[in-house]
């Protein structure tokens, strides 16, 4: 096989990796510049999400992983791993060219600023976009009234608008002020599945929003008579 001349060390060599030999070529072969000096995640301090370029996790380790997850969209990654020590994040990264491979690890600090999300922020002004209106019978009210703040418990999981913006009871059942239409929707479904629940869902306009009209809903749901 035709030897190949590396021009950087001199050395004689079956192959070259970007005019390089396999020595000099990993020395080159670095990602850490990728990484940020510092890590940084921001906390809600009332719902207690993570978030990482603006996408959330319930933990330090889920907000890390999606930070990860972008990172190994870079080809030369094979695989990455981590772990916590108190503020300080070690990183480990398998590279991989051709039939090269390197390991390179580095330390990162780890910052976690406390905020308040947009999705909070929002429920604190009371923000809402459909009305549920619960009827039901006073005494199986609390039993559906629980049914609904568990759904809007598991739906906040992964939609940030599904919150309560206002909660208001009145002489013939609950109103839920709710930040999702589609939340609303969903909840409306469940009960209609589960309760037998009679729906009836009327929209009204509640101003402008880019020159369009915005309108939010009302949904009735009768349980019972």
């Amino acid at each position: 096989m035709h030897k190949k001349f590396c021009p950087k060390c001199g050395k004689t060599v079956e192959k070259l990796y970007n005019n390089l030999c396999a020595d000099d070529f990993l020395k080159t072969l670095s990602l850490e510049k990728l990484f940020p000096k510092k890590i940084i995640l921001k906390q809600c301090k009332q719902c207690r999400k993570i978030y990482i370029n603006k996408k959330s996790a319930a933990t330090v380790e889920g907000a890390l992983d999606l930070f990860l997850q972008e990172v190994l969209r870079v080809e030369t990654i094979y695989s990455a791993t981590y772990r916590v020590e108190g503020q300080k994040v070690h990183i480990t990264l398998r590279l991989k060219y051709e039939d090269l491979e390197k390991e390179e690890s580095f330390v990162r600090e780890l910052v976690i600023k406390n905020i308040v999300c947009e999705s909070c922020s929002m429920k604190n002004s009371g923000y809402f976009n459909s009305i549920l209106q619960l009827r039901v019978p006073e005494k199986i009210l609390q039993i559906i009234i629980d049914d609904i703040l568990n759904q809007i418990d598991l739906m906040h999981n992964y939609n940030e608008m599904a919150f309560i913006g206002k909660f208001e009871k009145r002489k013939e059942g609950v109103d839920f002020y709710i930040g999702s239409k589609d939340v609303a929707d969903q909840i409306a479904r469940n009960l209609k599945i589960k309760y037998d629940a009679g729906i009836k869902k009327s929209s009204k306009q509640s101003g402008y929003l880019n020159g369009k009209k915005i309108y939010r809903d009302s949904i009735v749901v009768r349980i019972g008579k």
